[in-house]
C-alpha cells in the first residue's frame, strides 16, 4: 500500500466498532429502564428533603409598599401626636424638636467654667 493512501478498511472497522458499542450501550439502558417500569421520559427522583428555604415570602415588586412605608415615616417625622396620653408624652415634628434642643443647649450653663 502506498504511503499516501489511507487504510479505508481499518477506518471502516473502527467506525463500525464504535457505532456497535454506542448501540449496545443504548440497548442496555433501554432494557434496564423497561425492567424498572420507568415511563418514557422517566420521573424525577423523590427527594427526602424539602428544597424550599424557610423564611419570609419575598415580593416580586415591593416598590408600592416601600413608597407607602416611606410616606408614612415622612408623615410621622413631620407630624405631631400622642405617644402615651396617660403619661402625657407627645411626638412633635423633627424640625421643631431640633430647634428646641438647640435652644436648650444655648441657654444651658457651660460645664467646666
Amino acid at each position: 500500500m502506498p504511503a499516501h493512501e489511507l487504510p479505508h478498511r481499518h477506518i471502516a472497522l473502527a467506525a463500525a466498532a464504535i457505532a456497535g458499542t454506542v448501540a449496545g450501550a443504548v440497548a442496555v439502558v433501554l432494557l434496564w429502564l423497561h425492567a424498572e417500569d420507568l415511563a418514557p421520559g422517566g420521573r424525577r427522583l423523590e427527594q427526602p428533603y424539602s428544597r424550599l428555604m424557610p423564611g419570609p415570602a419575598l415580593q416580586s415588586a415591593p416598590q408600592i409598599d416601600l413608597a407607602a412605608y416611606r410616606a408614612e415615616q415622612q408623615r410621622r417625622l413631620g407630624g405631631s401626636g400622642w405617644v402615651d396620653a396617660r403619661q402625657r408624652i407627645v411626638h412633635i415634628p423633627i424640625d421643631d424638636a431640633m430647634a428646641l434642643l438647640l435652644e436648650r443647649a444655648a441657654s444651658a450653663p457651660e460645664a467646666g467654667r
